[in-house]
């Protein structure tokens, strides 16, 4: 099968020879430019001949709009330090109006998804990051605790906020369709769990901007949903019309896969780690990761996956094994009916 053949017939539950897989990670040295963010993906789509890629930006370029920056060392595996962000006080959320979605660092994006599309192979398909609006709000603040309080002492001036940020989000996820994704990732950060958000309080917040961001990607065939961080409420966004979705199924206070495989109408993507300990060559971990998910999924409906971005300094022989074991897998037909 192709790339492409083989991420269809996991998303629609369809017999495939083997699971699809991919990795994705920050170039924190190589991610400040479309031309560079594009150039490291694709060198590292090459190594490793993945069946689908994800475009994995610099964390904050949703949030530079309104005014936030950080600070880069220049080292490919040092995490940049945020430097300025717009909202001190709960009166600065009035100051947060709706931006082209076209414009600066949006556009370099698209630029990138554009770029990307292009020099890729047609058969392997692409999709964006994207954030959750309740997600983008909190990159506005100094740590996302100010946002929860502040959802509660002055809920009108963030759900004005939240609007205007819904608004050219929205706008984006047209624009990056137009440019050549097969689809949106759309990432929950903090605001898919329960320490910040009850399943109540996200159903209130949260659940309105995120229905919104995936109807502006109807009809795209590769829509997902992450959700990210412990103790998350993956099932109450269940009924999400996205075609997988993917969270950290080894962390043992979120479902397993194979919790999931019986409750989740799309595809499951996930089920192997992406903590710092990938730095050390381990590949025996890698591959019993592997055959863990494989068994508890069967292959079917499954998209071999990290949990969340892996470190930059991740082992390569880490990798490769994966890849190498993949590879080897021969998946079953299903039986004649």
């Amino acid at each position: 099968m192709t790339p492409r053949e083989r991420v269809s017939a996991a998303l629609h539950g369809r017999p495939l020879d083997r699971p699809p897989v991919s990795f994705w990670g920050h170039f924190y040295h190589r991610e400040s430019t479309a031309r560079d963010l594009v150039d490291a993906t694709l060198e590292f789509q090459r190594e490793y001949a993945w069946d689908w890629v994800k475009l994995n930006p610099r964390k904050h370029y949703h949030v530079e709009p309104w005014g936030v920056s950080y600070r880069y060392s220049g080292g490919p595996a040092e995490k940049p330090v945020m430097e300025s962000w717009p909202v001190h006080q709960p009166a600065d959320w009035m100051a947060i109006t709706e931006r082209p979605p076209d414009r600066g660092a949006l556009a370099e994006q698209l630029e990138a998804v554009g770029l990307l599309r292009r020099e890729l192979p047609a058969d392997v398909p692409l999709v964006e990051t994207i954030f959750t609006p309740l997600a983008i709000l909190g990159e506005m603040v100094d740590e996302p605790g100010t946002l929860r309080t502040h959802l509660h002492t002055h809920p009108n001036a963030v759900r004005a906020a939240l609007e205007a940020v819904t608004r050219t989000f929205e706008a984006y996820a047209r624009a990056v369709l137009a440019a050549g994704a097969d689809g949106i990732y759309l990432a929950t950060v903090d605001w898919g769990a329960r320490a910040m958000l009850s399943a109540a309080e996200h159903r209130e917040w949260a659940r309105p901007g995120d229905l919104r961001m995936l109807a502006a990607a109807r009809g795209a065939p590769f829509n997902v949903l992450h959700v990210c961080k412990s103790r998350n409420l993956l099932f109450e966004m269940a009924d999400y019309p996205v075609a997988a979705f993917s969270w950290d199924a080894l962390d043992g206070t979120n479902p397993t896969l194979a919790d999931a495989a019986a409750r989740l109408p799309g595809a499951m993507m996930g089920g192997f780690p992406f903590d710092a300990s990938l730095a050390e060559p381990d590949p025996a971990r890698f591959v019993a990761d592997y055959r863990r998910a494989l068994d508890q999924t069967g292959g079917r409906r499954w998209l071999a996956a990290p949990g969340c971005s892996i470190p930059p300094a991740t082992s390569a022989a880490n990798l490769k094994a994966v890849r190498a074991a993949v590879d080897a897998t021969r998946l079953a037909p299903e039986p004649q009916r």
